[in-house]
């Protein structure tokens, strides 16, 4: 509560009295332009690339495949788009908006549902190469996202775009070397596990391993206790980095002190922030359909890839929310467990400061030839 003057009070800082009610902003920061966007773009690469590895036509090539599976693109647009030929479609469905399949819009439940529609009739070289093109995908745009939150939710700032790449420049190591350390962590933790299961297979030798059985046992509570740990709370990582420019080891140490020392915190905030990320989802998902109900109307006249296109785009919005609403609930998550914790306030913050343009004085020649005293700009 502020006390402003003569003991009256003007105002009340509800963060501070009760912090909670930090995860309300969730919703209007998920909601954001640029937040909205980079989690769009995230998805759209998603689905591009499983498109791209599942083996669905590029705009205007027919799909001869003999599938007969189907996929329904929403409700209110109700057509449906069939792994067949271009002309089969109008022939069967005159009315519907039929198009040479775009990977956009037919692969979009195949390309982030993998494991139960991919995997199947994936070959194990295409899903080797999804999951790290998945995986840098999400490492830029979740950090990016993430970064936008912690400045927004913190000291209510926006970073400019040239700044924000100069963090990510700077600080961008942290989000993929706290994942490779704690996961290097896990397996050398289950290394001598391992080893000692395979030496209980050598007779005479297994004798030994039975004496000596608490050791690789204790290795193995290290290796679950890490595994549950990045399994819960590998999101904590990326918002370590953006709020705190934390680096791998850091970032790790932050995530297993918040996690363990308050589990139920940790355990409720989700629940919390899970029941009010669904009512948002509800209404950008009613949103959507309403707006992409209209643009099919505009757009059957005239089915072009083009506008299939647009009409996919309103579609990915609402999976684009929840991306954008799983990286600012990690992010107010991770402050709000940071102040319980750390007692760090809710306003601190990680800052970059770009770097400055001076003037420093150069000795040139003029026409003559005789020094005269210029200028040249020096970045420091």
């Amino acid at each position: 509560m502020k006390d402003i003057g003569e003991g009256t009070i003007r105002r009340i800082d509800w963060t501070e009295l009760t912090p909670v009610v930090l995860l309300l902003r969730v919703f209007n920061v998920a909601l954001g332009v640029r937040v909205l966007a980079i989690a769009l773009l995230g998805t759209c690469l998603t689905v591009l690339l499983g498109s791209l590895l599942s083996g669905v036509p590029l705009p205007g090539q027919a799909c001869q495949m003999t599938d007969e599976r189907f996929l329904r693109v929403g409700t209110v647009i109700d057509f449906v788009v069939r792994y067949d030929s271009y002309d089969a479609i109008k022939a069967t469905r005159p009315n519907a908006l039929a198009f040479p399949p775009m990977p956009i819009v037919v692969s979009f439940d195949d390309a982030l549902n993998p494991c139960n529609t991919l995997i199947p009739y994936w070959t194990h070289t295409k899903l080797f190469l999804w999951l790290p093109g998945v995986f840098l995908i999400w490492v830029f745009c979740g950090g990016m996202i993430c970064r936008i939150v912690a400045l927004r939710l913190t000291v209510d700032e926006s970073e400019s775009t040239s700044t924000l790449f100069l963090f990510f420049r700077k600080r961008g190591i942290g989000y993929i070397s706290s994942l490779i350390i704690l996961s290097l962590g896990i397996l050398c933790c289950f290394l001598p596990v391992l080893i000692a299961y395979w030496l209980a297979t050598v007779p005479g030798v297994n004798y030994v391993v039975a004496i000596l059985l608490p050791i690789p046992l204790l290795f193995a509570l290290f290796t679950v206790i890490l595994a549950l740990g990045l399994a819960v709370g590998w999101m904590l990582l990326f918002a370590a980095v953006s709020t705190d420019g934390s680096d791998g080891f850091d970032a790790i140490s932050r995530m297993f002190s918040y996690i363990f020392q308050r589990p139920l915190h940790y355990i409720l905030y989700w629940i919390c922030s899970g029941i009010l990320g669904c009512l948002g989802y509800l209404l950008v998902f009613f949103i959507s359909s309403c707006v992409a109900g209209m643009a099919d109307a505009i757009a059957s006249g005239d089915s072009t890839g083009i506008a299939v296109f647009w009409v996919g785009l309103i579609w990915l919005l609402p999976t684009a929310y929840a991306f954008a609403w799983f990286w600012t609930s990690s992010v107010a998550i991770y402050l709000l467990l940071r102040r319980s914790v750390d007692a760090t306030p809710l306003t601190e913050v990680y800052r970059v400061v770009p770097p400055k343009v001076r003037t420093l004085p150069v000795i040139q020649q003029d026409e003559r030839g005789a020094p005269e005293i210029g200028c040249i700009k020096v970045q420091l």
